[in-house]
Order: structure tokens, then sequence, then C-alpha cells
């Protein structure tokens, strides 16, 4: 994952190179209303401690790409929903066994979402993240989809390249609540990096 600041960096740099005669024309208002798309992953997956498969599932560096739809809401304010998916490798070891099983998985969020400027000066901004929703595991060995209430929080820098445009790095924590007969205290933590850009209309 920390291929995606020199990435981020580059693409600041290509979008700085737009052409000059664009500054004279007229001046666009900033949209309400933007799309993210992204590339990164998980790069501190954790692991999870499951009951019903009797199992502790390690899981390794995951990549994978998400989207996101916002609005803005006063002057600093953006909130909406994003989803993400990423396949990943895990390590899933039964309990009192100390041979571990290496398969294959998913990881996927979907989340109630928003994001709180807070700093910055001309073309750049940073910000605030922070949602809720769903972080789902995906398990085809154990013929599984395992959804589990979720908590998101995480700052980002956004490189605004032109009104409607905008790219950005970001990192965020994710607290996940598995359950088995209600939710309980095991709480996985999972970090993930993302880069990508916005549109806005």
């Amino acid at each position: 994952m920390v291929r995606a600041v020199p990435i981020f960096v580059a693409l600041v740099l290509l979008a700085g190179a737009a052409p000059a005669a664009a500054q004279f024309g007229k001046v666009k208002a900033v949209p309400d209303t933007w799309m993210s798309v992204w590339i990164g992953g998980f790069h501190d997956p954790g692991n999870v401690s499951d009951d019903e498969s009797n199992s502790r599932w390690d899981f390794g560096p995951a990549l994978g790409g998400g989207a996101g739809l916002h609005h803005k809401l006063g002057s600093s304010l953006m909130a909406g929903l994003d989803v993400s998916f990423a396949p990943a490798r895990y390590e899933r070891t039964v309990r009192g066994d100390t041979a571990a099983i290496e398969e294959s998985g998913r990881l996927a969020t979907a989340m109630l979402s928003g994001r709180l400027r807070y700093g910055g000066g001309g073309d750049f901004s940073m910000y605030l993240t922070g949602g809720a929703g769903a972080f789902i595991y995906g398990l085809p060995a154990l013929d599984r989809w395992d959804p589990d209430l979720a908590l998101l929080a995480g700052a980002g820098l956004e490189y605004r390249a032109a009104p409607n445009k905008a790219l950005f790095l970001e990192w965020g924590k994710y607290w996940t609540f598995h359950q088995h007969d209600g939710v309980q205290s095991n709480s996985p933590k999972h970090s993930a990096l993302r880069v990508g850009g916005r549109f806005g209309w």
C-alpha cells in the first residue's frame, strides 16, 4: 500500500499540467454532488475469531477498489455512501489445531459515510472521514457471506484539479463487531489506504 503515495503524487503533477488556457474561461461553481472511484486495499487486515466455524481467520494484505457517491451539506460537510471489494487470501485455523488452512476469500464494505473538510489552502484540502455500515467477509470454503456491523474513522488529502475534478489519498481504520447470537465484544480492526479521483456535477 506504500505504493499508493507516489501514485497520488504523480496524479497531482499530471493534473497540474492542464492547459493554462482553461484558467481564463468562466469560473465554474463547485458541484454539490460528487462520485469517487479508487484503488487501494487493506494493508493490516487483522484476524477474526469465529464461533460458528470454531476457527480463526487470519487475513493477509488485500488489493481492490471501490466507489462512493456523496452530496454537499453546508460549506464543508459531504454525506453519502460508499462500497468496496477486494479479493483476499487468508489462513483458517480450527481451534485446538495448530495447522492452518490457506484459502481464498473476499473483503467487502458498504458504508454510510461522510467527509468533513478542516484545513488546507488553495487547491489542496485536508478532511476527516467517518461512517457506519457493514464489513463483509466472503468465505467460499465455508459457503458464507458474513456481514458484520462496522465503524469507520480516517483522514485524507484532496487536490482539486478543476472545479469538478479532484484527486485524493485517504487512510482509514474499520472497527468490526463480529456477530454470533448478537453483537459481541469481538472487534477486529482493519486498516485501509485508498488513492483515486472524484468527479462532480
